[in-house]
């Protein structure tokens, strides 16, 4: 859509929606690119944070892995990458 003038009203401020399957809350963290958007619930700020900056860590370590000659594949292992993709309990 490129202008909303005339057609577009505002029903609400402050509120919670839905956009799709995807509940977003007031305060809630909008990020988005060419592949598309993902809200991040507000209240897990925090958590999300420390686990993207564990997982860009482990991938710099790879990057200095592989530039030392080892492969992808041992890289990964020896940096424990498959640990990243396990859900945290």
């Amino acid at each position: 859509m490129r202008t909303g003038k005339d057609r577009v009203q505002v029903e609400a401020v402050g509120g919670t929606l839905n956009i799709g399957d995807a509940r977003v809350d007031a305060g809630d963290i909008l990020r988005g690119d060419a592949d598309g958007v993902v809200a991040l619930p507000r209240a897990h700020e925090s958590a999300i944070l420390a686990a993207a900056e564990e997982i860009d860590a482990v991938e710099q370590r790879i990057r200095v892995g592989v530039q030392g000659g080892l492969t992808l594949r041992e890289a990964r292992a020896r940096h424990g990458y498959h640990k990243l993709q396990t859900r945290a309990r």
